[in-house]
């Protein structure tokens, strides 16, 4: 099914948080002409970045150390049988992602829509299915949470607050006081401080993951706000690894650089001049200006010489980001199903396997086999991610087990991945943490001719959005300094 789209050449002003709306600035070619940037990163945000400093009229040259393009946004096809594959990053797009949807309309990316469904529930070791309306089988609840469901709870407790906290899409978040009373506050206590039982805070995260017990008020809030109107939710036909693949043809392969490892940063009011180890050794390149589009926790091993601004410096250390483990497990068949089972989350838990997140519904047509994934993050991740790479199958069964019975003889396939083991990015996503909330506007304040993109740089943090976002305000960032 395909999403109606809005042309993002249309949406300037639509999302101005923190900055200046997304548009091309109409004398931007000739500005730009004889000038050359460097971009590092050849993930979302350093490709979208670079495709449009291309369109600009600026010389580009990427420079990634990976020997692929696309960065978290990763699809896995080997050892899958049926040409099944699993996402080991970005899975989803939501349906008020407009600039990825017009990225993929650009591109020529069909999508897939993931469908609903009623999910399995495995809370304090009870297996139940909810229907709207009836009590939760679980003991612990208050009163009024003994039927209410997770969507009522979302517009009781949660959308009735945004006024509080303002629109990231109006450039209105947070508003006036939010800091004060939220930044120390981790999204858990949020929800404590408005009443909800440690029960229901069971059910709210099995909905949303363990992140919630450590992520910040204010990070969770701006994207609530920012995508409360979310409805449908895509997939890219075939593999989301299209889009950056499709991106990376558009920029020229040729110009970008793999296997491309940055080791210093020069930088003065004149230009910019990297270094890194490729292919064939140590190499300098210089620019007139740097897009830095790499995670934090990789630049932090990256020589910058003069240093950077002190709260800049400051964010490079101290910026989080939170781990992901995978355990994808493809099945013979859909056994779920059996049980009117569906939807992308079709098991929500408080154990070890976290959420097992259903990726079968958009895999190659024809085929019948399951892909399912346990989704684990925060505490469980790091638990997961802390036993030997040969045991982490035995563990990942051990635990869906306890609600799927069925799993080791429906298995056909197991592939895993730990995002913290990752030396690209040694995480999945950026949480911003309590009392980070100044990280927001240094991660992404320019340094001279350097800018920064990246989710860690957007109101999208973990999202694809967040990535194409950043890298098209990095582009006006150049675009602006002629």
């Amino acid at each position: 099914m395909q999403q109606p789209r809005i042309s993002r050449r249309r949406l300037a002003g639509l999302f101005v948080w923190a900055g200046a709306a997304h548009a091309l600035p109409a004398c931007g070619q000739a500005a730009a002409a004889d000038k050359h940037v460097l971009v590092l990163g050849a993930g979302l945000a350093g490709l979208s970045a670079a495709w449009e400093l291309q369109q600009l009229g600026y010389a580009v040259t990427v420079i990634e150390g990976r020997d692929r393009v696309g960065g978290r946004v990763w699809t896995v096809r080997e050892g899958f049988e049926q040409g099944q594959f699993a996402e080991i990053g970005a899975v989803r797009i939501a349906d008020v992602h407009e600039r990825t949807l017009d990225y993929c309309e650009m591109l020529g990316l069909e999508l897939d829509e993931y469908k609903d469904g009623e999910p399995l529930y495995y809370i304090d070791g009870k297996r139940f299915m909810h229907a709207a309306g009836e009590p939760w089988p679980l003991d612990g609840l208050n009163d009024d949470e003994l039927e209410l469901s997770l969507g009522d709870y979302w517009t009781r407790e949660i959308y009735a607050t945004f006024a509080e906290f303002g629109d990231p899409r109006m450039n209105g978040f947070p508003k006036p006081g939010a800091v004060e009373k939220y930044d120390g506050m981790v999204y858990a206590d949020f929800l404590r401080m408005r009443g909800i039982s440690e029960t229901y805070l069971k059910l709210y995260a099995s909905d949303n993951g363990s992140e919630i017990s450590t992520i910040g008020t204010l990070a969770w809030m701006g994207a609530e706000v920012a995508d409360q109107a979310w409805g449908a939710t895509y997939h890219i036909r075939g593999g989301n690894d299209q889009l950056p693949e499709r991106l990376a043809d558009e920029v020229g392969r040729d110009n970008i650089l793999l296997g491309s490892k940055v080791t210093k940063i020069a930088h003065d009011d004149a230009g910019v001049t990297v270094t890194f180890v490729g292919p064939d050794g140590e190499t300098s390149l210089s620019a007139d200006y740097l897009v830095c589009a790499i995670p934090y926790t990789t630049l932090r091993d990256v020589a910058i010489e003069p240093e950077f601004s002190p709260d800049k410096t400051k964010a490079i250390k101290e910026l989080f980001l939170m781990n992901a483990g995978r355990g994808y497990i493809q099945t013979r068949t859909r056994f779920w199903e059996k049980e009117g089972i569906g939807g992308l989350k079709i098991a929500k838990t408080d154990g070890p396997a976290e959420r097992i997140w259903n990726l079968s519904d958009v895999q190659p047509a024809g085929t019948t086999m399951g892909m399912i994934q346990s989704y684990t993050q925060n505490h469980n991740a790091d638990a997961y991610c802390a036993i030997a790479p040969e045991e982490r199958e035995e563990f990942c069964l051990a635990a869906v087990e306890k609600f799927f019975p069925e799993i080791r003889d429906e298995k056909v396939a197991f592939f895993h991945f730990c995002w913290a083991d990752d030396p690209w990015t040694r995480g999945a996503w950026t949480d911003t943490l309590p009392n980070q909330w100044w990280i927001v506007a240094a991660a992404r304040k320019p340094e001279g001719r350097v800018v920064f993109a990246g989710e860690h740089t957007s109101v999208w943090a973990g999202y694809m959005q967040g990535a194409i976002e950043s890298g098209q305000r990095a582009a006006d960032e150049i675009a602006a300094m002629g």
